[in-house]
């Protein structure tokens, strides 16, 4: 449309131009006037185009270049290879900015060296550390001297990746990487997993693995100490480049905090001698713990565990009967109830809930009661275990509240029953194998072989597949369908309680031969996983459960209380304070929030900035009762020294950021680059010719020839 105003306002100007010519007695004055006329109009077409005139104008301002040297503790690698003596990678990377060749840098580089993890070594967020230096609105270029390894927060490749999208497109990133891309030889301990409670009198198994990265094999001594005095110690031998996976035990005795530690011994010519213990902080506690059973006929299963838990001094179990052939609610012991728990607080008295073949019917549980079930996992974080039987009631528990608990999908086939002929058994999963639930054997390499060999089953319960969001413990060995393996023992979280669901009634069968050891074992697991978090801090009428249940330092920590008053009920205010005293003696206040619902929970979050021990008092709102307790917070994942350099992330880094990859040693081809770079580096500057004040007032001048050439012309 443009193009066409254009000729139509051309045309029409000249032929307006021809007519007054041929029309005038002066034609030749009239020519000339209306030259001038058609001049002035193509001159105001060309400016109605809004023209601009783009000229390159040579940097001379100073650039700002950012030399970022790494000093976090990884640095501390003696990997590099310098005639007669290995260097540390960070006593490399010290010469890089004194180095001669910088001598030699176009005078309009201004360098800035700007060490990071200086300060924290142990803590290297590379990709924070480019973003506040390396990409600074006033640089212009970066060169990072690193190994390339960092242990908290985003990947530096991302970051890098998104930033130089953002700079300018004369903006460049060069990587100096140090270090070797092999490991040097050492011995690492490592996957020590201690919880931060234990209970009185129950064993306390710590799992943990070696690697041995020297070139042969190697004798190593694991020693498990309990505030400094050894409780076991053992010698094992490792194959080179092997790991070995093991446990160590103690019988917990003496309430209150002990210091224990799982040590390597030392093998000359390691890397890294740091990496050889793993310290922790237990507490020893008192067990009280309460559990309901929930069943319909009382299979073996229920009978076993049940006289399993009765036998338990630090087990208070609870019973509850729904015989299908009885017209009240069964049972013949003292344990047993008359009813399900009608109040809230009743039923949140139970950290731990086993719910059987029962389902939804007018002698079993009711639409109310099973609101009640799942908002106590929810918000009161007791724990549920899901045993359905061959009657499947549990089916049609789906269209209740607990449908959002059942962590499988059932089938709606019906139920699998079997003959002795078609025995099923479990198969561990990855996850599976890695769980403290399904930690039978005493030594961990041992356990799947045991999973195996365990008495099998002659019934399973039907599904399609785990929801998504569920972890898979173990499946069918034998039976699959189009998803894969059948689930047969699958864990999920639910608001801040835990569920595990066992597709199979014949754990009792375990005990053929040992007895109890294997099925209790489970049981026992089971029970404490699911009640450890909720058990964290207990009072009279508060507890505390913060996640995680092994915080590190400077990470977010939910806070989740539950507060009931004297009377039982849980508390209506809307806000509860918690007061929190660091290791160094600060203390700060923070405030809980009432949660949506009626059951009394407060939730907020916090950060702890330091590590150790942090003494945490919960204060009742309305009544005059606190509760005390302390978390111990642990470091980070620390930078491992004798672990390869990350070449390849130095290599993606410079590819990402336009740049280059030099060697500490080549800092003149650095320099050259950088002296090309600045030399290319050019200002555009753009002319908008139609605001130009010479063309305007060149218009102005024409317009006022064309008017003085009409009057010449007798036109005026």
């Amino acid at each position: 449309m443009m193009w066409l105003t254009s000729i139509l306002a051309i045309a029409a100007g000249v032929h307006i131009a021809i007519v007054n010519v041929r029309r005038s007695m002066r034609r030749f004055r009239t020519l000339v006037c209306e030259a001038v006329r058609c001049l002035l109009i193509v001159a105001a077409v060309i400016l109605f185009w809004r023209p601009e005139r783009t000229t390159q104008v040579e940097q001379t301002e100073p650039q700002q270049l950012v030399v970022l040297l790494d000093r976090s503790k990884s640095m501390a690698t003696e990997d590099v290879d310098s005639a007669p003596i290995r260097q540390t990678r960070l006593s490399v990377a010290e010469t890089v900015p004194d180095d001669e060749a910088w001598k030699s840098l176009d005078p309009r580089w201004q360098v800035v060296t700007q060490e990071i993890f200086a300060d924290d070594p142990a803590q290297s967020d590379l990709g924070a550390a480019i973003t506040q230096w390396g990409f600074d609105e006033s640089a212009a270029a970066c060169v990072l001297v690193s190994d390339g390894d960092w242990n908290t927060g985003r990947s530096p490749l991302s970051v890098v990746q998104e930033k130089t999208l953002q700079a300018g497109p004369q903006f460049t990133l060069h990587t100096i990487p140090i270090g070797q891309d092999s490991r040097l030889s050492d011995l690492e301990l490592f996957g020590v997993s201690c919880p931060t409670i234990a209970i009185e009198g129950k064993p306390l198994r710590l799992p943990f693995a070696v690697a041995n990265w020297f070139p042969d094999s190697q004798a190593v001594t694991v020693t498990f100490r309990v505030d400094g005095e050894t409780v076991q110690q053992s010698d094992v031998t490792i194959a080179a480049g092997a790991r070995f996976d093991g446990t160590v035990q103690w019988l917990a005795t003496g309430e209150g905090n002990h210091d224990v530690s799982v040590s390597i011994s030392s093998i000359a010519g390691e890397s890294d001698a740091t990496n050889n213990e793993s310290i922790h902080q237990v507490d020893v506690r008192p067990e009280s713990l309460r559990v309901l059973i929930i069943e319909s006929k009382p299979r073996w299963e229920f009978r076993y565990l049940r006289n399993a838990l009765i036998r338990d001094p630090g087990i208070e179990i609870s019973s509850l009967l729904f015989h299908p052939s009885l017209e009240t609610v069964g049972g013949g012991g003292t344990d047993y109830l008359d009813e399900f728990p009608s109040t809230q607080a009743e039923l949140a008295k139970y950290d731990v809930i086993f719910l059987g073949d029962v389902g939804l019917d007018a002698k079993q549980l009711t639409d109310q009661q099973c609101k009640l079930l799942a908002g106590v996992v929810a918000e009161q974080a007791t724990g549920l275990v899901l045993m359905p039987g061959p009657e499947m009631r549990q089916a049609t528990l789906e269209s209740t509240e607990l449908q959002s608990l059942i962590p499988v999908i059932y089938d709606d086939a019906g139920t699998h029953e079997s003959g002795a002929d078609a025995i099923g058994h479990f198969a561990l999963t990855e996850p599976g194998r890695s769980s403290l639930l399904t930690q039978l054997a005493d030594i961990p390499s041992d356990n799947w072989k045991l999973w195996q060999s365990l008495p099998g089953f002659f019934w399973f319960a039907a599904t399609s597949r785990a929801k998504s969001g569920s972890e898979v413990l173990a499946v069918h060995a034998e039976s699959a369908n189009d998803y894969g393996r059948l689930p047969l023992l699958v864990t999920r979280r639910f608001g801040a309680g835990k569920i595990l669901w066992m597709g199979t009634d014949a754990a009792w069968r375990w005990r053929m031969g040992v007895e109890d050891k294997y099925h209790y074992r489970f049981w026992g697991q089971v029970i404490r996983w699911m009640a450890y978090g909720r058990n964290m801090a207990v009072g009279q009428s508060m507890r505390l459960i913060y996640q995680p249940e092994q915080p590190t330092v400077s990470s977010s920590v939910s806070l989740r209380a539950s507060v009931m008053t004297s009377a039982g009920e849980p508390s209506s205010e809307a806000n509860v304070d918690l007061m929190i005293e660091t290791t160094s003696g600060e203390s700060k206040s923070i405030r809980l929030s009432r949660s949506e619902g009626d059951w009394g929970v407060f939730v907020g979050e916090t950060i702890f900035d330091e590590i150790g021990s942090h003494k945490v008092t919960l204060r009742h709102p309305s009544e005059d009762e606190t509760l005390e307790t302390e978390i111990q917070v642990q470091g980070r994942a620390v930078e491992a020294i004798g672990r390869p350099a990350r070449l390849d992330v130095m290599a993606d880094l410079a590819r990402l950021g336009r740049g280059q990859v030099f060697a500490a040693t080549n800092l003149g081809s650095l320099v050259n680059t950088l002296n090309e770079q600045i030399q290319q580096n050019q200002k555009t500057q753009t002319t908008r010719l139609w605001q130009h004040p010479i063309v305007l007032l060149g218009m102005i001048a024409g317009l006022s020839l064309f008017w003085t050439l009409r009057k010449w012309a007798g036109a005026l």
